[in-house]
């Protein structure tokens, strides 16, 4: 990601409630383009918790979520039989593209949470690990709203393609099917623990106070937005990567009915870990 505006730099105190503040180093332009240096870290899964001593941890998922990812993985293992493919996929780096035609507002169906849902139904049937996934691209495409006097075709769809970034060419698995789209949703807890706390999960606010100092967000209906995540990330989700930073676009005044297209990728580096983040104006 290139920007050739000009930059600005300032430090971000991050609070801590048990002591030990950091300061993380921002550059970042008036308008589109931020970069946070800093080792990127990622939100815990919402089921890491501290349960109460001999206390069963019991999790209540949500129904309609879980038969969605259930018809993700159902979709591309049918799709993969008929191809002669084995499942799981060989141990390597993917990228999976996604796109989400709805009559619904993206604001019910924010990309990254759909994006999640998606990677979940995914992971360990169809990639080994959702580690291994090093690049993934949703995109939101609205269908007319009908009126009640027009029947549909179809309510919703749901496009998958998996790329092998290593050899490169057409989609290892590609489907496409017509239901129902079902964000990642929070399970609910049912056994008393305790919630550790997470002070990451508010890292953005600390982050975007000082951003809003000098940033403004270009006025625009819709957005596309790209994030990179450099430094140690072979061993973490890209899309857990991305709840921790995400969040700052809307400190920033970006709200999710604007989201239509959303880019993550990850790269191993040791010598500059960083979190960049571009927002441009989506075109048609």
């Amino acid at each position: 990601m290139k920007t050739h505006r000009k930059l600005f730099t300032d430090i971000a105190t991050i609070f801590n409630p048990f002591g030990n503040d950091e300061k993380v180093r921002l550059t970042y332009d008036s308008v589109s383009y931020y970069c946070i240096h800093e080792e990127p870290r990622e939100l815990p899964h919402d089921t890491y918790y501290e349960p109460d001593e001999d206390e069963e941890i019991q999790r209540q998922q949500s129904v309609l979520m879980m038969a969605f990812q259930e018809k993700v993985a159902m979709l591309l293992r049918a799709k993969s039989k008929s191809v002669g493919i084995l499942l799981p996929l060989p141990k390597g780096k993917y990228r999976v593209d996604i796109t989400v035609t709805t009559p619904r507002y993206a604001d019910e169906i924010p990309l990254l949470l759909v994006m999640k849902s998606v990677l979940d139904g995914i992971n360990k049937e169809i990639i080994e690990n959702d580690r291994e996934i090093y690049e993934c691209n949703i995109r939101y495409d609205q269908k007319p709203v009908y009126s009640k006097s027009t029947k549909p075709t179809s309510d919703e769809s749901l496009k998958i393609e998996i790329y092998d970034m290593v050899s490169l060419g057409a989609p290892k698995i590609e489907v496409s099917g017509d239901f129902y789209i079902v964000p990642k949703q929070s399970p609910i807890l049912r056994d008393g623990g305790d919630r550790l706390i997470i002070t990451d999960s508010d890292r953005h606010s600390d982050i975007s106070a000082r951003l809003k100092r000098k940033m403004k967000i270009a006025t625009c209906k819709s957005y596309s937005i790209d994030m990179c995540f450099t430094g140690n990330t072979d061993d973490k989700d890209i899309d857990n990567m991305a709840l921790i930073y995400y969040p700052i676009l809307g400190d920033l005044g970006i709200n999710e009915a604007q989201v239509h297209s959303l880019h993550l990728e990850k790269h191993k580096s040791t010598t500059s870990p960083s979190i960049e983040t571009h927002v441009k104006c989506k075109t048609p």
